[in-house]
């Protein structure tokens, strides 16, 4: 994200999304629906006044990566996107190179990544996606790929209550993860276009969240929830959310 930009992204200087740059301009944010955005140390202090009134609404920030990485940016901008009145959440870079899914998922939880059902806390999300420098299946095979996934995801879900949400690309994950999608699984798609996406990787049938730009409008990357108020409303505060398209 948080790119060389941001969308989910690497340890600062190291990591690049996997999706191709868009050929499309990006949708405006004043298009229908509920915009936020994603945010990493790539951002550093962030005027968060400014992004709502842009129109963000809510945001995700950069928590860890890997085993031992915890972005310096992390407290200031999340306090910062919360005294905004949007809602936040932490998200985690997975590094399956660089240890065991349950270890990232305890020093994710320890660094800013928990939920809790206040109303403000956005669920938890995990970047799957390729890292430069490395093989772009960080070394595993495809079903290795899909337990790792699976440990992460079921390590965080008994350790909060609920899933977290899968930020990803078609192409890394059609490669790398294949023709597979976890159960009940929320789905953030990177997807550079001007028209929301329809090619959906795994067995995906809709997706819950769009990043539709790393160059604007707001500070990262923008998004677009899928759906209505109450839909977001339910996807933020209940921990037996059910994921739209899976």
């Amino acid at each position: 994200m948080a790119t060389l930009g941001v969308g989910a992204s690497g340890a600062l200087g190291a990591a690049a999304h996997a999706a191709p740059a868009p050929a499309e301009p990006a949708a405006p944010a004043a298009a229908t629906g509920i915009h936020g955005q994603d945010v990493s140390a790539w951002q550093g202090r962030v005027d968060w006044a400014a992004q709502r009134e842009l129109g963000s609404r809510f945001a995700y920030v950069k928590a860890t990566e890997g085993s031992s990485y915890r972005s310096p940016d992390f407290d200031h901008q999340y306090t910062g996107a919360g005294d905004a009145g949007l809602m936040r959440g932490g998200y985690h870079f997975a590094r399956p190179d660089s240890g065991g899914p349950e270890e990232q998922v305890d020093f994710f939880l320890n660094n800013g990544g928990g939920w809790s059902e206040d109303g403000r806390t956005l669920p938890g999300m995990v970047d799957l996606e390729g890292y430069r420098g490395l093989p772009r299946d960080y070394g595993l095979g495809q079903q290795e790929m899909r337990e790792w996934i699976s440990a992460f995801l079921v390590r965080y879900q008994d350790s909060v209550g609920r899933r977290p949400v899968v930020y990803t690309n078609y192409y890394w994950w059609m490669d790398v993860v294949g023709d597979w999608t976890p159960t009940n699984t929320p789905l953030f798609l990177a997807a550079y276009r001007a028209e929301p996406p329809v090619l959906l990787p795994g067995r995906w049938w809709g997706w819950e969240l769009w990043q539709y730009s790393d160059s604007g409008p707001f500070a990262g990357d923008a998004n677009l929830w899928h759906g209505t108020q109450a839909q977001f409303e339910s996807f933020v505060c209940d921990v037996d959310y059910d994921a739209h398209g899976i």
